[in-house]
């Protein structure tokens, strides 16, 4: 079953409680992690439910480390999500059954489609459909939005990653642990038009820090690194491979379909 996670600073509770009613419904999942970030205290009566107040905002990566941290043991997989999205009713049940039967060198598996939607259409849930499962090689669409995978193989953000690039962070540490990477598509998403996230000077320098720290950690934490991988690596990060040797990277641009044409 699954620990959900998600963060949240209540700036819209009528969706973060349809999504709570989802999957408080949902056999697949076991127990709802929130992390009220805005400090406020989020009352809930939905059973599944625990919620989690920090002392102050944690933001979203220390976030995702601490609800994992919090989550029972006694369910083996986890999903974090954003708190202004709702799903198809049939999704997780089906990112449960591909996790059931696929092997432990499943990394993560990321949502990679989605759209704005005006608050007014979410009175109803995504129709369900046949979900599509396929392994990918490069982080794209919106892992950070919803993604899945096994409790062992989610590696700690480092703790100075404070919003941004926490899922690149962990896509490109799976890979380097040699995971393969899933994307899901073929879903029904509706997400809530600039909750998540909005342009301020604050958000602007906090991308721009978070980005210079996951190149630094390029996705790996070296101590955990073997010899051999410390004189030699490749690795793929944001739409490039990074080949390390003896200390020096260099950045090679992956190329995509209308590359090839």
């Amino acid at each position: 079953m699954f620990s959900i996670i998600i963060p949240t600073l209540l700036k819209d509770t009528e969706v973060l409680n349809k999504l709570l009613s989802q999957l408080n419904e949902d056999s697949s999942v076991g127990e709802i992690i929130i992390i009220d970030n805005s400090c406020s205290y989020f009352k809930t009566d939905y059973s599944k439910v625990k919620v989690h107040v920090p002392k102050e905002n944690l933001f979203v990566n220390p976030a995702w480390n601490l609800g994992i941290r919090l989550s029972s043991p006694e369910y083996k997989y986890f999903g974090i999500l954003n708190d202004d999205i709702i799903f198809q009713k049939n999704l997780f049940e089906q990112v449960h059954a591909f996790l059931d039967t696929a092997s432990d060198d499943v990394g993560l598996l990321g949502i990679d489609c989605i759209s704005n939607t005006p608050k007014s259409q979410f009175e109803t849930y995504p129709e369900n459909t046949e979900v599509i499962i396929q392994e990918t090689h490069k982080l794209e669409g919106f892992f950070g939005s919803a993604f899945f995978g096994n409790k062992k193989n989610y590696f700690e953000i480092p703790a100075e990653m404070k919003v941004f690039y926490g899922d690149h962070f962990l896509f490109t540490r799976n890979i380097q642990a040699g995971h393969k990477n899933y994307k899901i598509s073929n879903i029904g998403v509706k997400h809530l038009e600039s909750l998540s996230s909005h342009s301020s000077p604050l958000i602007t320098r906090m991308f721009k820090k978070d980005r210079k720290i996951c190149i630094r950690h390029n996705g790996v934490g070296y101590q955990s690194l073997s010899l051999l991988q410390r004189i030699f690596s490749i690795t793929v990060y944001h739409n490039h491979y990074v080949f390390c040797f003896l200390g020096l990277k260099m950045k090679f641009k992956l190329r995509d379909h209308k590359d090839k044409q």
